[in-house]
């Protein structure tokens, strides 16, 4: 008997050299290496937070249902990046869901007109000579915060700025007005000519302005009563409906406080028109724009449902009304008309007031002048997470007492008057200012 073992036919087909590459190859295969070493706790590491992202949008987004898997290299994309991916599923232009890094010194999205953190207090638009003299370009200022730098060196609604820094005004140049540093403005000023009936320009002044800081974009900057031949008429401007305390300082008037204050001392007065400056207001809360608007509804709509929150299928045993606020309704304002002052800059919160009223006293109630709004018909909620980034996901749409939220169009106005093709700006609550006028001469 041959007690020789039998060659396998594979080894039999290589020859030595061969099988001892071979061997080696296995060899290193079994030692650990760095290149065979286990990284998924780096890979993990490094995709935490998307997939984090990616778990609280699926379960808090409006549209979460829709949410596919990504690739696994979209992971590695950074917060914002990645935020855009997951909204671009969305089965509508998601322009309302952002990201915030808290880490970051700003907010690239920070509410209201002006970045209250960083910023001059300036708001304009790049127009051309307006006299038609010229094809020079000037920036039209429409908005001076109080106490802004652009305040303490002398802007005005309504002037023009030609240079900055020695350079000639134009849409790149006017970027640099946002914020940064110390800036010396060349500033100009229409003038009426009475005996030739035309516009001129003044005599121009350079002004130093200070580099950019925080500036608080006050909530309710102008409120005032006028008389007219028609009776008594209250105006109150609101440029945020956030709630809680100034920014800066979480120890002081609270907005909603101050928002009380003003509507109080007004209550006893009876108002032949109400108007209610809404141009500039972009920012705030289902709540704080409940209270307002219940300002101006009556006693008897106490407890009548202002809005209805909808959420997705999944999530609609959250669904519920928002009733008009009864201690606002009993302490509000007796007005016969209500005049609603909008922009293109108007939205969220200020669109969802005008639908509630409009829906509680009726169309014949509310005449909106202005521009068209931006169409924000749903809102959004908070999700912090502990890698420094919250989420502002859409969770729900924001409909009238009928369960009516289609209107991502925009509230279009019944009087469009646009402000800036009026040659010449009034302070914002002057009884000049265009917009003004054309509610009065509506009025009566």
């Amino acid at each position: 008997m041959n007690s020789k073992k039998s060659k396998s036919p594979f080894w039999g087909g290589i020859g030595k050299v061969a099988q001892f590459l071979l061997l080696a190859i296995v060899a290193l295969a079994v030692v650990p290496t760095g290149c065979g070493e286990d990284r998924t706790h780096e890979y993990e590491e490094r995709t935490g937070l998307d997939h984090w992202m990616m778990d609280v949008m699926r379960e808090e987004y409006l549209w979460g249902d829709v949410l596919k898997d990504l690739t696994w290299k979209d992971y590695f994309a950074k917060p914002d990046e990645f935020m855009a991916k997951i909204t671009a599923q969305a089965p509508v232009d998601d322009e309302w869901s952002w990201c915030a890094i808290d880490t970051l010194p700003k907010d690239s999205r920070q509410r209201g007109l002006f970045n209250h953190l960083d910023s001059y207090g300036l708001d304009l638009v790049v127009m051309t000579d307006p006299t038609g003299e010229t094809s020079r370009q000037y920036g039209r200022v429409m908005t001076v915060a109080e106490g802004s730098p652009a305040a303490r060196c002398g802007l005005k609604r309504g002037d023009f700025i030609s240079t900055l820094d020695g350079t000639k005004m134009n849409a790149a140049v006017a970027k640099d007005l946002v914020s940064g540093k110390q800036r010396r403005l060349t500033v100009e000023r229409l003038t009426w000519n009475a005996e030739s009936e035309v516009l001129e320009w003044g005599a121009s002044e350079t002004v130093e302005m200070d580099a950019s800081e925080y500036v608080e974009d006050k909530a309710f900057p102008v409120c005032k009563t006028f008389t007219r031949d028609a009776g008594k008429v209250g105006y109150l401007m609101c440029n945020r409906l956030t709630e809680g305390a100034v920014e800066r300082d979480a120890s002081g008037t609270e907005y909603r406080d101050d928002l009380t204050a003003k509507m109080a001392s007004m209550a006893g007065t009876e108002f032949a028109a109400f108007v209610l400056d809404l141009r500039l207001c972009n920012d705030g809360t289902l709540d704080m724009a409940c209270r307002l608007a219940s300002y101006f509804v009556g006693s008897d709509k106490s407890g009548e449902t202002f809005a209805k929150v909808i959420y997705s299928e999944r999530k609609k045993a959250l669904n519920h009304d928002v009733p008009f606020n009864a201690d606002a309704a009993e302490n509000g304002v007796k007005t016969h008309h209500l005049y609603v002052i909008t922009s293109s800059y108007t939205q969220g919160a200020a669109e969802w007031l005008i639908r509630g009223i409009r829906k509680a006293m009726g169309d014949d109630f509310v005449t909106v002048v202005g521009l068209g709004t931006n169409g924000q018909n749903v809102m959004t909620a908070a999700y912090p997470s502990e890698r420094l980034v919250t989420l502002h996901p859409v969770v729900a749409y924001v409909a009238d007492a009928d369960g009516d939220y289609d209107y991502a169009d925009g509230i279009m106005p019944d009087v469009e008057v646009d402000e800036k093709s009026v040659l010449y700006l009034f302070p914002y609550g002057d009884e000049q200012e265009a917009l003004l006028q054309s509610i009065f001469t509506h009025e009566e």
